[in-house]
């Protein structure tokens, strides 16, 4: 078996229970850039103490930074939107206080790629109830972008998420669709949404961006130097055109 040499290595901490990630992150990333990832409890039911789970953040980035990563990804696109960006922002700097190793979150992996898609107007689509959906419009509003609309498809839990068929997200995006938004927004790390992006794109000829595919784009363009030129997986849609 040929081996591709590795330029660049992209930590990832995910949600314990979550199932989905890691698949399209080795399936759409380049050869060149392996991924490895750790895990932490990011339930919502217990996570109410900001510090503690500041703090296992911290930790479980010590864990992943003996790999010798490059950068870090926090992919807790809900948990860190119901925080807000300034609590998100403390968490951030914990992680790289702790492993002297930049990190982000898959949140502002989705709104660094709405501005490299120059986009203002989203419609917003996540698997959640109304209380985590108004959080995370509250979310997009304080960064500056417009809302034509925030749908909640109220999945229930993790497994019934990732077992979701990507066409529920291609049905949702054609039902709420309108010609106000610039792109469509997927929001939720456990999901199959990221399938859904090429469908959706060429049914309504505008952007769709997921969590995951905004993360991992995030780290491309901050590992864009060591990788070196590549060619983005289609899979990516139009976002991974502006790598």
């Amino acid at each position: 078996m040929a081996i591709v040499p590795i330029k660049a290595r992209l930590g990832l901490i995910l949600s314990a229970s979550n199932l989905c990630v890691e698949p399209f992150f080795r399936s759409l990333a380049p050869a060149a850039l392996a991924v490895h990832p750790t895990r932490m409890n990011m339930a919502s039911q217990v996570r109410a103490d900001f510090a503690e789970t500041a703090a296992e953040a911290a930790e479980v980035a010590r864990l992943v930074a003996q790999a010798k990563v490059d950068v870090i990804d926090l992919q807790a696109t809900g948990f860190v939107m119901s925080l807000g960006a300034e609590a998100e922002s403390r968490c951030i700097k914990g992680i790289e206080d702790a492993t002297g190793i930049p990190a982000y979150t898959a949140t502002q992996g989705l709104m660094e790629a709405l501005r490299a898609l120059e986009v203002r107007r989203v419609l917003l689509i996540t698997p959640f109830d109304d209380k985590p959906t108004a959080e995370e419009r509250a979310y997009f509003e304080d960064q500056g972008f417009e809302l034509t609309a925030a749908v909640g498809l109220a999945l229930g839990g993790g497994p019934i998420t990732a077992a979701t068929p990507y066409e529920t997200w291609v049905q949702a995006a054609r039902a709420h669709d309108t010609p106000e938004a610039d792109a469509i927004v997927l929001s939720g790390s456990n999901t199959t949404q990221t399938d859904a992006i090429g469908p959706i794109e060429d049914a309504l000829g505008k952007p769709a961006v997921t969590s995951v595919q905004a993360a991992l784009w995030a780290g491309l363009t901050r590992l864009k130097g060591k990788l070196g030129d590549f060619a983005p997986d289609a899979g990516l849609g139009r976002l991974g055109q502006t790598l």
